[in-house]
């Protein structure tokens, strides 16, 4: 309850809450009932209907039972009556006495639960595991070495004597639905027993119902009605065991909640908790029941046809689909002529004809609204083996028979043969009901659905969404999927056996370093916080020869980070095309992208170098580059940057200074190395990916503990950094980051105070380090000036020589004051000398940066030449580089 009133804004009316905020549509007609608030549902129901499951929605109130109901002396059974009544919505009264709560333990792993026991016939039990049941193999289980089989469990106030004067018994698989069914009706319900399993024939427990019948002298034994779960396993043993019971002399008939068993896997107890088993639900759960055992599509087609007086339909019959069409003018003909009854009739008029070879059902729409794009996904099924596919399908490939039948033929062995009408028919029904579902462009964290969506989990508010078996994750509001069928992540999540011995290994290998890049490895996994926050994130750079160890780490933290490809390390900009660039940049969210520039030099000739002055907008979460939509206007993508940069290479980056104050920057040697961190670094380098994959779940479950201590953190030392005269702001601001970085990760994983104090040290070195290199020149700028003055100590002029023969490289007419440099000249100039020049285009870049000898402008000047005017670069001479100092 203090869940819903708080997220949803319900208010309470009566017997009821009342004017939530509905998540799918955004109006306030969202309403439970007060005193069974199981489901959440919008009052819209033509334009919405939206149903959020409690249970679904708060798994983590519905998982641990036993901590919030402690069994006393006094009710040994709390946390067992709690979750039957709470979780499984079920009605306790007459029911207390036919199970117990237990304890299960795993000793390999080391982990227990309570239970919920059933005992069963032929002195055996079955349990249902309540405790966070996720941790464990399997959620149920039987005693070890008992057979269940032949038996079926019965409710205490339905013994063998009240069952054979029933009129219906409904044979369910599990404990749980034939208790749904038993509260069906208020004051009347179903008379259930449950086989435990769908493939478990009762043999004795119809052997003692036809004794108790006989015994009581009853005229007609029960109908036997089997209720099994859908799916292919529980429709077929359906129908065998429904002829099974009337070869034996039983009426049998069967019950599904659809007619050939297609659906969610939803159970008569969901049902419950639905409000969805009243008496007229249950009659057409048992009219779907004849659907399904109907012997041959004809058969099929007649029911449905009495039912809704369709005149023409598709329907599907063991996973192939027919279409019926009823001659009704020649049936009305012969119930006039011949007196026949309408169903001979209807018998005599239907023709039926199969127009594909399997059956195929729309999941839902998957729309991606960044591109104004959507594609309908369906579920294949056939009928050789009732093995099915899932495929997509574009909105041409279901408005055309021809495109269809390509589509279908290239995903599955399925064929269409019917016409453009009839499959318009069948998908304007499967359409109208179909799920829509948000297909993200990207792997990793959506800001406004407060989500991350990896490969085999989703992260949301603190808890992990399995992905299901339709391939998206429901967040009970919301319903997302990954847009590309390439994963790129998958984790092996067990909370109770995470492996974080890794750290100090890490620390041991690399110490400073090892740590600032695990540091802001996970400080990745929040760019989109920070950034909402901070408005901005740095980068960090990783340079320094070969065998330190970069890619090693790296490689690791992506195991960690639960990627699949094991061989992956980053791309090389220098390398990608403006496309690639573009998707590798906007491909994630919530997580690093590497730059691996580490065969770039600036002594290879010809070398195409990145031009890291297109990283600059990175830092506010900006590509800026555009791509075109495909459209008839002339709409432009302009993705985002939701990750975090790491530039792992052997030569640190040289640049601009508004990109230099973007990068935190470590540098890796051999110093320091023995056979500790070689041993270190080796079992990094060996560590199963399986054994750390779940790390990355861990953390950003604990979204709000991980950004309170960054928040606190990127404050404190924001001020601490400017006491430390770190005179640079944006320096300032990104080793910050990386010091609250630090604190965040200490309040998720467990790191020694020692290891912090270091670190942070480390950290300090770093600002500390990097403000001073934002005084110093640009390296091309540096080399220039190298260049100049070693141009301008060989210059010796006597007196009246000619200047227009031997120019000097400074042709300012007040040389002790200012310095004009033709870059053309220049060049020339170091050429003659035998000295290589840098590049001019690299020059005419960075030249406006120069400290050491201001930049002026770049103007026509009368140079010392006489008569002569020139283009020249122009600086402030700096007194201590006055000429012949």
């Amino acid at each position: 309850m203090q869940r819903i009133t708080a997220e949803f804004g319900l208010k309470g009316n009566g017997g009821w809450l009342q004017k939530g905020l509905c998540p799918a549509c955004g109006k306030r007609e969202l309403y439970t009932k007060k005193d069974a608030p199981w489901i959440l549902r919008c009052g819209r129901a033509d334009n919405c209907g939206q149903d959020i499951s409690v249970r679904k929605h708060y798994p983590d109130i519905f998982d641990t039972w036993s901590n919030r109901f402690k069994a006393t002396e006094a009710e040994p059974n709390a946390a067992a009556d709690a979750y039957l009544y709470h979780n499984r919505g079920l009605n306790l009264l007459g029911m207390r006495g036919s199970y117990t709560q237990e304890t299960y333990a795993d000793r390999d792993r080391r982990l227990t639960t309570a239970t919920v026991r059933f005992a069963l016939p032929n002195d055996t039990w079955w349990e249902r595991l309540i405790d966070q049941p996720g941790r464990f193999d399997k959620k149920a289980r039987f005693k070890y070495g008992g057979s269940h089989a032949g038996h079926v469990w019965h409710a205490p106030d339905q013994p063998l004597s009240v069952l054979a004067r029933a009129d219906d018994i409904w044979i369910a698989e599990g404990i749980f639905d034939a208790w749904a069914l038993r509260d069906s009706t208020p004051g009347a319900g179903l008379h259930a027993v449950s086989a435990m399993s769908c493939n478990n024939w009762p043999e004795h427990f119809l052997a003692r119902l036809r004794k108790e019948v006989a015994d009581q002298g009853l005229k007609k034994a029960p109908r036997l009605v089997f209720a099994f779960d859908v799916g292919r396993a529980g429709t077929e043993y359906t129908r065998k065991f429904v002829a099974k019971a009337i070869e034996e002399g039983w009426r049998a008939t069967a019950a599904q909640p659809r007619p050939e068993g297609e659906d969610d896997k939803v159970d008569w107890n969901d049902l419950k908790l639905a409000g969805k088993l009243t008496p007229d639900d249950i009659k057409g759960y048992l009219w779907n029941g004849r659907v399904l055992l109907a012997e041959n599509a004809t058969e099929k087609a007649l029911l449905l046809y009495e039912k809704h007086q369709w005149t023409s339909f598709s329907f599907v019959h063991k996973a192939r689909t027919y279409w019926a069409s009823f001659n009704t003018s020649r049936m009305e003909e012969m119930m006039q002529k011949d007196g026949i009854t309408p169903r001979a009739a209807a018998k005599a008029c239907v023709e039926v004809a199969q127009i594909a070879n399997c059956a195929f059902q729309v999941l839902y729409f998957q729309y991606d609204k960044n591109t104004d794009e959507g594609q309908w996904f369906l579920q294949l099924t056939f009928p050789r083996d009732h093995s099915n596919t899932k495929a997509t399908f574009t909105g041409s490939m279901l408005s055309a028979a021809g495109e269809f039948k390509k589509r279908l033929m290239s995903v599955s062995p399925g064929q269409w043969i019917g016409s453009t009408f009839q499959l318009d028919r069948i998908m304007a029904r499967q359409i109208e009901v179909a799920k829509k579902i948000e297909a993200l462009p990207f792997t990793g964290y959506s800001r406004e659905h407060q989500a991350w969506v990896l490969g085999d989990y989703a992260v949301h508010k603190g808890r992990d969404i399995k992905v299901n078996a339709e391939d998206y994750y429901d967040l009970g509001g919301h319903q997302l999927k990954i847009k590309s069928p390439q994963r790129m992540l998958s984790h092996r999540y067990d909370p109770d056996n995470l492996d974080m011995s890794w750290l100090d290994v890490i620390f041991t290998a690399w110490r400073g370093n090892g740590i600032v890049t695990v540091v802001f490895w996970v400080m990745a996994f929040f760019a989109e916080q920070i950034r909402a926050e901070n408005a901005s994130l740095g980068y960090l750079e990783m340079h320094g020869k070969a065998n330190t160890g970069k890619s090693t780490i790296i490689l690791f933290l992506w195991k960690l980070t639960g990627l699949i490809n094991d061989a992956y390390e980053g791309i090389d900009p220098s390398k990608s095309t403006m496309v690639g660039y573009i998707r590798t940049l906007s491909r994630v969210a919530n997580l690093p992208v590497v730059f691996v520039e580490s065969d770039r030099s600036d002594t290879v000739p010809h070398a195409k170098k990145f031009d890291w002055s297109e990283i600059k907008g990175l830092f506010n979460g900006q590509i800026g580059r555009a791509t075109g939509v495909k459209s008839s206007g002339n709409e432009t993508y302009d993705p985002p940057f939701r990750g975090a940069l790491i530039i792992e290479q052997n030569n640190p980056v040289n640049s601009e200074e508004p990109v230099m104050s973007r990068i935190m920057s470590t540098e890796w040697t051999k110093v320091g190395w023995s056979q500790a961190t070689k041993s270190a670094a080796e079992k990094i380098e060996q560590w199963p990916r399986e054994n750390v994959s779940g790390v990355m779940i861990h953390i950003i479950k604990r979204e709000a503990d991980y950004m309170a201590a960054f928040r606190a953190g990127f404050t404190k030392w924001e001020a601490e950094l400017g006491k430390q005269k770190v005179r640079h702001a944006r320096v300032r601001k990104c080793h910050a980051q990386l010091h609250a970085g630090l604190d965040a990760l200490a309040a998720v994983i467990k790191i020694p105070d020692s290891v912090l104090f270091e670190v942070h040290e480390h950290i300090d070195g770093m600002a500390a380090n990097r403000d001073r290199s934002m005084e110093s020149d640009h390296p091309v700028v540096a080399e220039f000036w190298e260049r100049f003055d070693y141009l301008e100590s060989r210059e010796t002029f006597a007196e009246g020589e000619d200047l227009q023969k031997k120019p000097p490289v400074n042709l300012h007419r007040s040389p002790d004051e200012k310095i004009a440099v033709n870059l053309m000249a220049f060049e020339a100039a170091c050429r003659n000398a035998g000295i290589q020049c840098p590049s001019l285009d690299d020059l005419k870049k960075h030249l406006k940066s120069s400290k050491s000898r201001p930049f002026q402008e770049a103007t026509t000047v009368n140079t010392v030449i006489p008569g002569k005017h020139m283009h020249c670069w122009v600086f402030t001479r700096s007194p201590e580089k006055k000429k012949g100092n």
